[in-house]
């Protein structure tokens, strides 16, 4: 019933011994390697992947010998090779087995050749219709600029307020579009993160001083309260600033008029943490678990007018996650909602600046480790 069951199995199914030797493969397995059965039972399991990746492979076996647990597929890329030399991308998930004659490691493996390239295909798409979007709209968006700004005085008050319309909805499409470039950017891994010592009260100011026009026409107050004395940070001063600006946007946003949104910092340990506190309906119970995936709303109405795409958020938990900091948030007793984002202090005077590529998942490397090695 086993081997019957491991036959059926659409994905391909191998099984190792603890030197590594395959003793069991499935159908699935010739075709996707196009090894016959005979060509891969005791041979070493790097005998499926390229003969560059084969000493790397060995020392990944070894340390999952040393800590045998359940480790899912999802993730777990790894490069194979067939038997023409050809290779192609796959996911492997392992499953420790113990035996009388000694553990034995279960190995899942997925083609993921075509999710690949359709991810890659989506990638493309997203960025060259946003890049086509945006030079169009930037002249569309001056044009009606120059039209309000001219014709206060002189267009009647209907044509005015049609045309006033038509340039906030295209000042929307514009920040939807910047978003959508911004998380495609994070997620295909083509950011570069320049660290270096960056004092947070300046960011938080500037980020003010960007949402004071929305503060106003939201009639919306925004204090800025505790600056401890040290509030320096190692990262990315742009990418810090647009973390600030997407949070404290949100608070102006989803603050009832006559509100206030607060923006204060504190020292804990090792760490600086910036809480951004509005006093709106704070987030619904059914929404938290979701509130930082992409394209992410709460099902009602009041959301729905205060616009936007659900990305602020996403972008937001992506950028802090890659700078080693950690982001979250809770409902006041009093009613709205405290984000806070906690950030590594700059810890040395002798920390210098680095650089490195955000890749999905990965915090920025700490001080004195090589930031632009192959575990980043």
């Amino acid at each position: 019933m086993f081997r019957k069951a491991i036959e059926a199995c659409p994905i391909g199914i191998v099984m190792t011994d603890r030197a590594g030797r395959i003793t069991l493969v499935n159908a699935e397995m010739e075709r996707l390697f196009g090894y016959s059965r005979g060509e891969m039972l005791g041979q070493p399991v790097e005998f499926l992947v390229p003969d560059r990746l084969g000493a790397h492979h060995a020392r990944l076996r070894a340390k999952f010998a040393g800590q045998p647990t359940m480790r899912s597929a999802a993730g777990r890329n790894v490069t194979g090779q067939r038997k023409n030399g050809s290779e192609f991308p796959v996911e492997v998930g392992l499953n420790p087995i113990h035996t009388e004659d000694g553990m034995m490691v279960l190995g899942a493996i997925i083609d993921i050749s075509e999710r690949m390239r359709s991810q890659r295909l989506k990638d493309e798409f997203v960025a060259t219709v946003s890049h086509e979007l945006r030079t169009p709209l930037t002249s569309i968006i001056g044009a009606l600029g120059l039209l309000v700004a001219n014709g206060r005085d002189t267009l009647p008050a209907a044509t005015l307020r049609l045309l006033t319309i038509a340039q906030n909805n295209g000042q929307r499409l514009v920040r939807l579009v910047n978003s959508i470039l911004d998380m495609e950017k994070i997620d295909s891994g083509k950011v570069v993160f320049v660290l270096k010592r960056v004092e947070i009260c300046q960011l938080i100011e500037q980020a003010i001083e960007a949402n004071h026009a929305a503060a106003v026409s939201y009639g919306v107050r925004v204090r800025f309260d505790g600056r401890p004395a040290i509030s320096e940070t190692r990262g990315d001063a742009d990418w810090l600033f647009q973390v600030f600006n997407n949070l404290l946007s949100n608070a102006i946003k989803f603050s009832p008029p006559g509100g206030e949104v607060v923006i204060a910092i504190e020292n804990r340990a090792e760490r600086v943490r910036v809480t951004v506190r509005d006093h709106g309906e704070g987030v619904p119970d059914s929404f938290k678990a979701h509130i930082f995936e992409k394209f992410a709303q709460a099902d009602n109405s009041d959301t729905r007018t205060k616009g936007g795409a659900g990305l602020g958020l996403s972008i937001v938990k992506q950028i802090v996650t890659r700078l080693g900091g950690e982001i979250g948030f809770t409902n006041a007793p009093d009613g709205g909602a405290i984000f806070h984002v906690d950030l590594p202090g700059w810890r040395h005077e002798s920390e210098t600046a680095s650089e490195f590529y955000a890749k999905p998942n990965v915090p920025a490397p700490s001080p004195g480790t090589n930031p632009m090695s192959s575990d980043v």
